[in-house]
């Protein structure tokens, strides 16, 4: 009989014992955390927005100088002078090897139909196939303030891609963009440092 009653006891005090780690319906609940989305899903602010604009109309700058390079018959080494499009000159050089070919170009006011540019430029590319075509890295400084439509590169402003990549049809089809130093777009100046970006075309 008392064993009886000492297991009743027992019994008891572990259904007391279960409640007390169960807790009660009302009490704190653990916080749970979620991963926040990173990428499209976040809003950009004003000026990140901007910023990206930049990038990409510092990307048509880039197309338009491989534009150039690729409808080249050949490089040549030799001084050129050009009058532009519409009105302005443009003179270039171009110095090095086929592995690694830098172009310092001056443009003088030179308006096409859809761009104006002005001021110094060295650009440096490599990696190109036999003719010295179709780099696949590009850098681009601005030698002294260089002017194209509303954006100024500040004098040692560069521009540098990477990873140019080219369709079937030999048209530009992607390319990742860092952008270093001081630049002015539409009237506001940014200092940028290793800004990168993928840009696709």
């Amino acid at each position: 009989m008392k064993t009886l009653k000492t297991l009743k006891i027992l019994l008891i005090k572990m259904s007391f014992l279960g409640l007390a780690f169960q807790g009660c319906a009302g009490g704190t609940k653990t916080k749970k955390s979620y991963p926040t989305a990173i990428g499209t899903a976040v809003s950009l602010t004003a000026q990140e927005e901007e910023v990206n604009n930049l990038s990409q109309e510092l990307s048509q700058i880039v197309e338009i100088r491989l534009n150039e390079i690729n409808k080249k018959e050949a490089t040549s080494f030799s001084k050129t002078l050009n009058y532009c499009d519409i009105s302005g000159l443009k003179d270039s050089q171009n110095s090095g090897d086929m592995q690694k070919i830098t172009t310092t170009t001056n443009y003088q006011s030179c308006k096409s139909d859809n761009n104006i540019q002005n001021g110094n430029t060295i650009m440096t590319y490599e990696e190109t196939d036999e003719d010295g075509k179709f780099p696949k890295a590009l850098k681009l400084q601005a030698q002294n303030d260089y002017n194209f439509n509303n954006i100024k590169l500040k004098e040692g402003a560069t521009v540098t891609c990477k990873n140019i990549r080219y369709k079937s049809d030999q048209s530009l089809e992607s390319m990742v963009i860092l952008i270093n130093g001081t630049i002015e777009y539409n009237t506001t100046t940014y200092t940028l440092e290793d800004h990168q970006e993928i840009i696709n075309f």
